[in-house]
């Protein structure tokens, strides 16, 4: 509803800043023809007078002896010539310009017209982007605090409650009893979720997910005896898949930060064989290499 709302508003807003220029009485006044004019009459007007006073200009010339009786006269031929010639443009573009006149009569306060058109347009591609939008708010990405709040909601709890009964009674199948497990760590539930995931690894030998959520879930963890742990359950992950990607990468962090460098480099350099297509792969772990050959590099302070 908050969109809908938005919508009508700027669009009113955006309608009133554009129109109301329109329905002022200075809208209908002319422009003028600014410093510069692309009027063709005023041109050759300019250009007749010039050549006039050239003319004027060789007749002083001549009295006064600076050039001779024959430059004078041709010289003089040449400007008259020009200036009949301009002359006559003179009279094509003023007649042109008169028929145009005549024609193009302007119809005053048109503009209030045009402006209701416009606003018609305006109000009707807003209703068509407010049906498009169906009335919807906009949808955002949420962070895992605000997902967390939302998804701890009496709906939420009672659909999770419901699926933890059927589970606890013997049904649900391997994805149900996976969704609970992610649900309830979601929830906060951080001990009933690792529970959850190792029964289901317990019944699923080697279930990836299940093991890849309980290293990450460990890794993550605060407590640096649950991070010791975490390695343990990527390597069975990788004994599953030898070649995920996500299991060798956390991997390799575990063993870092374990302090165990070499380890580390030989499966971040496995991970960028395995994950050869993958560019923002290959980015991070070039990065990551880098980063631990710099340090490599590093002398040692006596």
């Amino acid at each position: 509803m908050s969109a809908l709302i938005s919508i009508l508003a700027l669009g009113g807003l955006s309608l009133f800043i554009m129109l109301v220029p329109l329905w002022q009485r200075r809208s209908d006044r002319s422009l003028g023809t600014g410093i510069e004019t692309n009027d063709l009459s005023v041109q050759w007007e300019s250009e007749k007078d010039r050549l006039v006073k050239e003319q004027n200009d060789l007749d002083v010339a001549l009295a006064e002896g600076k050039i001779t009786e024959k430059t004078h006269k041709v010289e003089r031929e040449q400007v008259m010539e020009d200036a009949k010639r301009a002359l006559n443009k003179l009279r094509q573009a003023r007649s042109m310009s008169e028929k145009l006149a005549t024609r193009a009569h302007h119809k005053p306060r048109s503009y209030p017209s045009y402006g209701l058109g416009f606003a018609a347009s305006i109000l009707v591609a807003t209703a068509a982007l407010t049906f498009h939008l169906n009335g919807q708010d906009i949808v955002r990405k949420l962070s895992p605090q605000e997902v967390a709040q939302n998804t701890t909601t009496p709906d939420i709890k009672k659909m999770v409650a419901t699926l933890e009964k059927r589970v606890t009674e013997g049904g649900g199948s391997k994805q149900e009893r996976l969704m609970l497990a992610r649900s309830f760590l979601v929830l906060g539930r951080k001990a009933d979720s690792i529970k959850l995931y190792k029964k289901i690894v317990a019944e699923n030998k080697g279930e990836v997910s299940a093991l890849m959520a309980l290293g990450e879930i460990h890794f993550n963890s605060k407590e640096k005896q649950d991070q010791s742990e975490a390695l343990k359950y990527f390597n069975q992950a990788l004994d599953a898949e030898p070649d995920k990607p996500e299991a060798l990468w956390y991997k390799s962090l575990a063993l870092i930060r374990d302090r165990k460098i070499e380890e580390s480099r030989k499966i971040l350099t496995r991970l960028k064989v395995v994950a050869k297509d993958n560019k923002k792969a290959q980015d991070a772990v070039t990065q990551l290499l880098a980063e631990l050959d710099k340090n490599r590099a590093k002398p040692l302070e006596k």
